[in-house]
């Protein structure tokens, strides 16, 4: 390693397509050195449904024949969306920034099945960031270690690693991120672990637009309602909840709309929030040794239902990424600035105990400015 401390800037657009998150933190590849602006900027109504539109292309091309052409309409939404978020924290960051990570938008991912190796694509042209900006911008991150037969995700989890150092958290802790799906990280005295879980807002949030509601904030719909057991007993028999970890997931591999009907929109909600945290409670208890606190970032720890629900559920005590003073809504973001730094040096991002990859390896392409 050089010994470089880099001003990195990470970007990061979920499954809940929701908007563009922005970050900027010093790290050397390896430490966690400080934080400097972050930023979120919601997309637009008519952003997320080019978006929404391209997904569903996707998955239904799923890498059979030609692309769909609505993906490019997606791949300029996502470029232009974020290249204004890195405008504005380029003018806010108090360091010239020295590398970018760019993660694009995920449109579909098909994870590795048996002897049959996973596909996975994210759209966004790290080029168009090198040349604006003047810096090396790497992306494609999942795509090398989907190749090398691996599940491509989760990618953050050594990032987690770095930050519990930084906070000084000890004993065994998961971070658990509740996006559009879920996915934990352990962290202890033996080698990391991480994976999926299974639904977080997706399902949640499809239910609640369909019903013309924006998402269950702050677990309004949820809270009142009750919960059908008997359909989530049904869901978590699903193939993936008997696959050992790691294993990875996209949000439309729980698409439980059509097993909804005669719920009303309360305790469908109660039912979709329950599902998220038994997810959760049944990944987690794959595990050979419990943990001594769990902490929640990502959208799904301001939903206090789900919230009380892991709480109710586990036998540890669970968290917000606030409560141990970090920026909740900007880890994923932070994460692939610190992945960034990672893969410019030739360092692994992922790791056989993190995505199934064969060895540690590193990932992602550098596009240099031209």
């Amino acid at each position: 390693m050089s010994g470089k401390i880099y001003t990195a800037l990470g970007l990061m657009s979920g499954t809940s397509l929701d908007g563009v998150d922005g970050a900027v933190i010093r790290t050397d590849g390896e430490k966690v050195y400080g934080f400097g602006a972050s930023l979120d900027v919601a997309y637009s109504s008519s952003h997320k449904n080019t978006l929404a539109e391209a997904t569903q292309a996707a998955l239904r091309w799923k890498f059979s024949g030609p692309k769909p052409n609505s993906l490019l309409n997606a791949q300029t939404v996502v470029d232009r969306s974020h290249i204004k978020v890195v405008s504005r924290l380029w003018l806010n960051s108090k360091s010239k920034i020295d590398v970018i990570g760019y993660h694009g938008q995920t449109m579909v991912h098909l994870p590795p099945e048996k002897s049959v190796t996973g596909q996975t694509l994210q759209i966004g042209d790290g080029q168009k960031f090198a040349d604006k900006f003047d810096v090396p911008c790497i992306y494609d991150f999942r795509t090398a270690d989907v190749e090398a037969g691996g599940q491509g995700a989760p990618l953050a989890p050594i990032y987690h690693k770095a930050l519990c150092k930084y906070s000084n958290l000890t004993g065994n802790t998961i971070v658990l991120n509740l996006g559009g799906v879920g996915n934990f990280t352990w962290i202890g005295a033996g080698p990391l672990m991480a994976s999926d879980t299974g639904p977080a807002n997706g399902p949640l949030d499809t239910w609640l637009e369909s019903h013309g509601k924006g998402y269950d904030k702050n677990g309004e719909f949820s809270r009142i309602g009750n919960i059908d057991f008997g359909r989530i007993d049904k869901w978590i028999g699903a193939d993936f909840f008997q696959i050992s970890t790691p294993k990875s997931a996209d949000r439309y591999d729980f698409d439980v709309m059509h097993d909804m009907i005669g719920l009303s929109l309360e305790d469908g909600a109660a039912t979709l929030a329950a599902f998220c945290a038994l997810s959760v409670k049944k990944t987690l208890s794959q595990l050979p040794q419990g943990p001594d606190q769990i902490i929640v970032c990502g959208g799904g720890r301001k939903n206090t239902t789900i919230m009380n629900m892991l709480r109710a559920e586990m036998s540890c005590s669970v968290k917000t990424a606030e409560d141990v003073g970090w920026q909740g809504d900007f880890i994923e973001a932070q994460a692939f600035a610190y992945l960034a730094v990672r893969s410019k040096l030739g360092l692994p991002i992922s790791f056989p105990e993190t995505t199934g990859a064969p060895e540690p390896m590193t990932g992602g392409r550098i596009a240099y400015p031209k």
